[in-house]
């Protein structure tokens, strides 16, 4: 495990918040790399996926310059190796307390001047982990701010279980916190972070964005995991589901 972060004060924080920062995860030279293998990639499946679930843009235009989410990074063997590499999964193993499963990795673009937002969510009601021992793996690729639409989150939310969900009708984004009274009883946070930083998010913490009207991009690549051994609700992950394809068809 890395010597540069003190993980015991970092697990105290993750355990206290619902999430924690790392800075410097990857250096600038590994971030461009990074950068331009998920633009190739994005580049090859764009006229496969620009219709489906997986791709979403901040317009009807479907231009790469508009491309708002791309939820299947994954299934890219490349980017799949450097998200699930020892580095990483070392980072994951100590805060999830287990050996980690690769779930997904996805791409939020969230361009300059376009860039929607995301409403306030749980992952783990999307994902429909038992337990909800899972975390996201959150990665710069440029600077987050809170001009350029930079994540926020609701500390301690992540203590209190999968709440209510209601249908959002965001692309990339389908569900939202059903009331949102409740979550003014806690801290609402937002981190600066540089590119090559990291956050690494409970899948119970409440969290979000705002739309990005600045002059720069905000990409953030997100890798997902879970406990190896818990396994999916499968009623859970069918009424997700079936919400999501009726906003597809609504939005389509």
């Amino acid at each position: 495990m890395s010597s540069e972060y003190n993980f015991e004060v970092l697990k105290s924080t993750y355990d206290k918040n619902g999430w924690v920062v790392l800075k410097e995860l990857f250096d600038l030279n590994e971030i461009n790399k990074i950068k331009l293998i998920i633009k190739n990639f994005v580049k090859e499946r764009i006229n496969q996926s620009k219709n489906s679930r997986n791709m979403n843009f901040t317009d009807d235009s479907n231009d790469l310059k508009n491309l708002n989410s791309f939820h299947e990074l994954g299934s890219n063997p490349v980017i799949k190796k450097f998200g699930n590499s020892d580095k990483i999964n070392n980072i994951v193993k100590y805060f999830l307390n287990s050996n980690p499963e690769f779930i997904q990795s996805e791409l939020f673009a969230k361009p300059a001047k376009s860039g929607l937002s995301s409403p306030d969510h749980q992952d783990n009601y999307y994902w429909a982990v038992e337990g909800s021992n899972a975390l996201t793996v959150w990665i710069a690729l440029d600077q987050a701010n809170q001009n350029n639409g930079a994540m926020h989150y609701y500390d301690g939310s992540h203590k209190f279980g999968i709440l209510e969900h209601e249908a959002s009708y965001s692309k990339g984004s389908s569900q939202t916190i059903k009331d949102k009274d409740y979550l003014t009883k806690f801290k609402k946070t937002q981190p600066f972070l540089e590119a090559g930083d990291a956050l690494i998010h409970h899948c119970l913490t409440v969290h979000g964005s705002s739309e990005n009207k600045s002059d720069f991009s905000r990409q953030g690549w997100t890798i997902q995991f879970k406990d190896i051994n818990a396994v999916y609700n499968i009623d859970q992950k069918k009424k997700y589901e079936e919400s999501l394809e009726k906003q597809i068809k609504i939005r389509s």
